[in-house]
């Protein structure tokens, strides 16, 4: 019974580790590029990646540019 149940813990963890590595179709899109909604979904994809994201470069991208949206920093800075 013991068997069992670890055969079936280790399957179900190797099928959520194939599964957390998928990027979204946005994730190839320039953050400033993006529209709200695509935004929110790569922050959404973001946050499932929990301590993860902190290693992806899209999500520091994503995260610099809400910051910048939130803050009215214009795309190109004035000359």
């Amino acid at each position: 019974m013991t068997r069992l149940i670890l055969s079936v813990a280790s399957t179900v963890a190797v099928l959520l580790a194939a599964g957390c590595d998928r990027a979204s179709p946005a994730a190839n899109e320039a953050p400033k590029a993006m529209s709200g909604p695509e935004l929110a979904q790569e922050r959404d994809r973001c946050r499932d990646l929990g301590l993860k994201a902190n290693d992806d470069a899209a999500c520091k991208a994503v995260l610099q540019e809400r910051r910048d949206r939130f803050l009215g920093k214009d795309k190109d800075p004035p000359r």
